[in-house]
């Protein structure tokens, strides 16, 4: 079957989307085809499920009955959250529920397994850990953010976003990458851009974020564009140097480590939602004129955000777990092999700028993972011959979580 697919396929001709096999579990859902298998919770099946019908609303079946009618609280941003902590477990049981729904259900759920799979390929969820909810209602609530631009469908909490893979995530809302925005789209409104802690990504973002503020101040007084940068305390990037000396800057707050955490890159199939963060968080506030007078980033701004993330701090019994599975480090897990044991969890990877995931890697030092983190090496090596022994044990770290043991790829 495999070799008649790939030969139809190289042929032009359309090949049918296999079949997903669906398993409802008490806290989970699995979807498997053939020998792969991706696995969700159920909120974030949830949210999934919403996204999609939203988005794919021609071909999508009707909203599933809902146990409670309440109408949703007024929405000042224009954008009301849909992370999975904002469902209702009414909206959680109805979309579970309805997992067997039909011809929409088997679309959904092509879609969901694509989508799924990818970022389980990928094997960095460290890069799409996201903010807190608590976070997000001092964001929206103090400077009005409507709009995430940098997120995925899986850790998204509000609908409108932007994301790196348009081919699977389209399906589920996103409006593209980032980068792609054109300051047309952005004269106006207010944005939270958390980018992968990775500095080429961060100095891009950082960059563009400047470009999109000139662009909107150049235009006149009435536009009001907010933009809250989250990136990891590192002085030594562009990022940072270019964000702190901006003439749109209006606040900076810096949060310890200790301080705050996140919410886990895999927290959609994972016990524990929050991870902590091993570095300190920057959050500037860079807005035009007019937006800070609208939105004004004040005192009493700081507080509460310093309190929403230090509630992203995971449970004592959540960091003992975490800690015993970093101990244990298996070399491999059944899923991560291929195999469709709905007992085994995702493995993490990537080298991780922010916060690890705490799965061990598949393999250390193999050469896609060489030739992948080829900068970061040599970085470490550099950081090495001048004595900064503080990055060096940095990028000692997050190379070891991405599979490379940098004392064996680079001895001496």
């Amino acid at each position: 079957r495999g070799d008649k697919e790939r030969l139809a396929a190289g042929s032009g001709k359309p090949v049918p989307a296999p079949p997903i096999e669906v398993e409802v579990h008490r806290h989970s859902i699995d979807l498997k085809c053939g020998h792969h298998f991706v696995k969700v919770g159920h909120a974030a099946y949830a949210k999934l499920a919403i996204l999609h019908r939203r988005t794919m609303a021609a071909e999508a079946a009707p909203e599933p009955p809902v146990a409670t009618a309440a109408a949703p609280d007024a929405d000042p941003a224009g954008a009301a959250p849909l992370g999975d902590s904002s469902l209702s477990y009414a909206q959680v049981d109805a979309e579970v529920a309805d997992v067997r729904g039909g011809g929409a259900r088997a679309e959904l759920h092509q879609r969901m397994f694509a989508l799924l799979l990818r970022y389980k390929s990928l094997r960095g969820h460290g890069f799409h850990a996201a903010l807190g909810p608590a976070v997000w209602r001092t964001l929206r609530s103090r400077l009005g953010v409507g709009f995430e631009g940098f997120a995925s469908p899986l850790n998204c909490t509000l609908p409108n976003y932007c994301s790196g893979f348009v081919d699977v995530d389209g399906a589920f809302g996103t409006a593209g990458s980032f980068f792609d925005l054109q300051p047309k789209q952005t004269l106006g409104g207010s944005f939270a851009l958390n980018p992968p802690f990775v500095h080429a990504v961060l100095d891009a973002a950082a960059e563009r974020a400047e470009q999109l503020l000139d662009a909107a101040q150049a235009l006149g007084p009435q536009h009001a564009l907010s933009i809250a940068f989250i990136m990891p305390g590192w002085k030594e990037t562009g990022a940072h140097a270019r964000l702190s000396g901006s003439p749109h800057l209006r606040r900076t707050v810096t949060i310890a480590a200790a301080d705050h955490g996140f919410c886990d890159g895999a927290s959609h199939q994972r016990q524990d939602p929050f991870r902590a963060s091993p570095y300190d968080t920057v959050v500037f506030v860079l807005q035009t004129e007019r937006a800070a007078r609208r939105w004004p980033a004040h005192d009493a701004f700081e507080a509460e955000l310093r309190a929403a993330m230090a509630a992203t701090v995971p449970l004592a019994s959540a960091a003992e777990r975490q800690d015993k599975k970093k101990r244990k480090r298996p070399p491999a897990t059944g899923e991560e092999a291929g195999a469709p044991k709905s007992a085994t969890r995702a493995a993490g990877g990537a080298a991780k700028r922010a916060r690890p995931s705490g799965d061990a890697p598949a393999a250390l030092n193999s050469p896609a993972d060489l030739a992948r983190f080829k900068d970061e090496i040599d970085a470490w090596v550099t950081a090495k011959r001048s004595k900064d022994f503080v990055t060096a044990d940095r990028l000692r770290a997050e190379l070891r979580e991405g599979g490379v043991d940098v004392e064996k790829a680079r001895p001496k």
